[in-house]
């Protein structure tokens, strides 16, 4: 269940941004508060967007910023963010995008389970149109905790 990974400390609301950049940051910076990623993690998102474009747009409105274990990982983490108004990465199917979950994974094998959870919420086609209306913290837990 996403709850087991989201709670009010990871989440964040905001109507606007002014780009991909200050979103990913936005996103990350709970892992590092947290401890689960180093300061070079967010580095890492940035370089590989930079080289590859926007690999993390996973679907319509959905995106999830992530880099490799060796990228600086500590341990296993997510955090969500919700931008009502969407923000443009670059990614011509799947702008704009208003669902970010920033992830880390100490393995690839680790985090099987939130992955599944993310799987189910990705292929809810209402699940973004519900996320992306809350106003507030405890509905975006209520809306994921369905997953």
């Amino acid at each position: 269940m996403l709850t087991e990974w989201i709670n009010e400390s990871n989440i964040r609301l905001i109507n606007r941004a002014e780009n991909w950049h200050n979103v990913v940051e936005l996103a990350v910076q709970p892992l590092i508060d947290q401890g689960a990623v180093e300061d070079r993690y967010l580095q890492a998102i940035f370089a590989m967007h930079e080289q590859i474009g926007p690999y993390y747009v996973l679907g319509e409105g959905i995106a999830m910023p992530h880099a490799r274990p060796e990228e600086g990982v500590i341990r296993t983490a997510l955090s969500l963010v919700i931008v009502t108004e969407g923000v443009e990465f670059g990614s011509e199917d799947n702008d704009p995008v208003y669902i970010i979950f920033a992830l880390s994974a100490v393995d690839s094998n680790s985090h099987i389970d939130m992955i599944a959870s993310l799987s189910r919420f990705f292929c809810d086609e209402g699940a973004v149109e519900k996320l992306r209306s809350v106003t507030d913290k405890q509905q975006a837990l209520r809306i994921i905790s369905q997953y």
